[in-house]
């Protein structure tokens, strides 16, 4: 009986080390993943710090993008992060968008914004169009193209892609593809309209709103900086809760933003919104999300959509510059901001153009965000009428799949 218990106890112990092992490994392999995320952080914030030296506009932003594309077109892209770490970053972006929405400089702005949302209507059309064309033109099944060209709200179109008859796979890689050239192509183009010389008086205020000088050390916009941090979190998960419970598109993003820019109309509150190290992390996070998204085995699979993708997202591009163009004959604001606010799609690179070029963020950020939302509340309607030209066997196709 005594030796039965020993060698009961010693077999619970031989069962039990193997158990202890595997979880010893798993925290070690943990941490290692958390070192190996931490390290390239580390280079991404000290290489975007040498790009703004030399004046490169979102050097966030890009670096990330390319960072991510490179990794993992190569397969060297580190264990994903959880997904609740991205959730946390499109949060705070929120945030940091609601935090621009300044009375003063609404009020600014005035009855210009009429004509602005009326060129974001345009742009909508715009892409529609674009979409039509392309599905003629290579086969792609027309919800498909609808949905892959449709400016902005990428994460609310791709979620809904079923729903809709379109193919999530192409529609998700139409959509960040896109993304993707309007980040790396939105700096140039600003870059190049910066030295329009309209809307001043708009510009001063937008850089005294927009561009404080704060000590790099600072995360947030106040001298405390846990207060800050505390009501920056706090505002990310009330907003999460009641974007979610509002159904509102893109809840992690929009909640928090709306939430923000409530408190901020209202004076409530301020100094809460993130900058220096902490804004320059949330954009790099961003671009590494958007470009670990184009893998070898995608982009292999969809290479064959590749150049008509090019070609339509640059022709969507140029008529948008355009509209933006004739627009800023009509209003007292300047074409680099009028193209920052009207740009198809990209919000959140579009977001970091505009820091690193003293833009007018209340504007853009205003724009963008109504955009959004009219584009995912008519994301149905446009879905009933696509029904409308399917043939007689229920295929909504324009052309069959090449």
């Amino acid at each position: 009986m005594k030796f039965s218990g020993i060698s009961t106890m010693a077999r619970r112990g031989a069962e039990e080390r193997p158990s202890r092992t595997a979880g010893f490994d798993a925290v070690r392999r943990a941490h290692g993943h958390a070192l190996v995320w931490a390290a390239l952080l580390a280079v991404l914030l000290a290489l975007a710090e040498l790009l703004e030296r030399v004046s490169f506009p979102a050097a966030q932003m890009v670096l990330g993008l390319t960072a991510g594309a490179g990794l993992a077109l190569t397969g060297r892209l580190p264990r994903p992060l959880p997904r609740q770490v991205f959730v946390g970053v499109q949060a705070l972006m929120g945030v940091l968008m609601g935090s621009y929405l300044e009375l003063p400089l609404l009020s600014a702005i005035g009855t210009a914004m009429l004509p602005v949302l009326g060129v974001t209507a345009a742009t909508l059309v715009v892409s529609v169009l674009v979409a039509l064309l392309f599905a003629r033109c290579t086969g792609v099944a027309l919800p498909t193209a609808v949905l892959g060209l449709l400016a902005g709200g990428s994460a609310a179109v791709v979620s809904c892609a079923d729903e809709l008859d379109a193919d999530p796979r192409q529609v998700a890689f139409m959509q960040y593809l896109r993304v993707m050239l309007v980040a790396v192509s939105a700096p140039l183009v600003t870059a190049l309209l910066s030295g329009d010389d309209t809307g001043e008086r708009t510009a001063r205020l937008a850089s005294r709103v927009t561009n404080a000088e704060l000590p790099h050390w600072m995360i947030v916009g106040r001298g405390d900086q846990i207060a800050g941090l505390c009501t920056a979190v706090l505002l990310s998960i009330i907003g999460i809760h009641l974007g979610r419970r509002l159904r509102i598109p893109s809840p992690s993003l929009i909640g928090p933003m709306l939430l923000t820019a409530a408190l901020t109309a209202l004076g409530h509150s301020h100094g809460y919104a993130p900058t220096n190290l902490l804004r320059e992390l949330l954009f790099i996070l961003i671009g590494l999300e958007v470009g670990a998204r184009f893998t070898r085995a995608v982009v292999t699979e969809m290479a064959r959509m590749i150049p008509g993708i090019l070609l339509a997202v640059t022709a969507l591009s140029a008529a948008v510059t355009a509209l933006a163009s004739l627009l800023s004959r009509c209003v007292d604001l300047r074409l680099s901001d009028l193209y920052l606010a009207t740009t198809p799609g990209g919000i959140n690179a579009v977001l970091a153009t505009g820091e690193g070029m003293g833009a007018n963020m209340p504007l853009i950020t205003s724009v963008q965000t109504i955009r959004l939302l009219i584009m995912v509340a008519l994301v149905p309607l446009i879905a009933r009428f696509l029904r409308r030209d399917a043939d007689p066997r229920g295929d909504i196709r324009c052309g069959q799949p090449g």
